[in-house]
């Protein structure tokens, strides 16, 4: 889940123990995802709290589970369409539980700020080119096209909001305009990625 194809390699060995501890105890990848969740929900209630150092972290270790179950289903042989549609799904689901936690901090729980409400615009356009960047791909793979160009994916989206947590309040705003402009933008470059290949072909 997290960054690049090297970064993810570099942090699954990183948690090499904890597969290692997974596979001794029978843990299933599904368990592993749903347990993920479970811990990406909490981050989403302390967003909307205003909790937002105890919030990244949170997220990065429900991050973490995102990574394994996929490893821990590779070496274990356990690899499923079920499994991966699973991950998918909940996914999608985690993330729009973080950006409605965000939503209402500044709804209900910031200090007064004329520019409240702009973040709660913010984070509603970083929910939608973060979903939109998801539909964007999985629609063309299944179309029979690859597409993965652009950034702010799924893993960088979580570092993104996982950090500006980490940094504190103030680091919000600017993590969810990174998010919502290059997220957008990402959807729309598969878009015209998708349909410039298909008038070269």
């Amino acid at each position: 889940m997290l960054g690049s194809s090297k970064v993810k390699t570099w942090y699954v060995n990183l948690l090499e123990p904890v597969t290692r501890t997974s596979v001794r105890f029978g843990i299933h990848p599904n368990a592993l995802t749903v347990l993920g969740f479970g811990i990406t929900l909490l981050s989403a209630v302390l967003y909307g709290m205003g909790a937002f150092r105890w919030a990244g972290l949170v997220l990065f270790i429900g991050g973490s589970c995102d990574v394994l179950d996929g490893h821990l289903a590779r070496v274990t042989g356990t690899k499923s369409v079920f499994g991966a549609l699973l991950d998918s799904t909940l996914d999608r689901y985690a993330e729009i539980a973080i950006f409605i936690g965000i939503a209402i901090f500044y709804l209900y729980r910031a200090p007064e700020n004329p520019f409240n409400e702009v973040w709660v615009l913010t984070a509603i356009l970083g929910l939608t080119g973060s979903l939109m960047v998801s539909y964007v791909r999985a629609r063309a793979e299944g179309l029979g096209q690859e597409c993965t160009v652009g950034f702010m994916q799924r893993p960088e989206r979580v570092v993104c909001l996982g950090l500006g947590a980490l940094l504190g309040e103030f680091y919000i705003p600017a993590a969810l305009v990174l998010i919502a402009a290059v997220s957008n933008v990402t959807a729309a470059s598969r878009l015209y990625y998708i349909w410039k290949r298909s008038n070269t072909v």
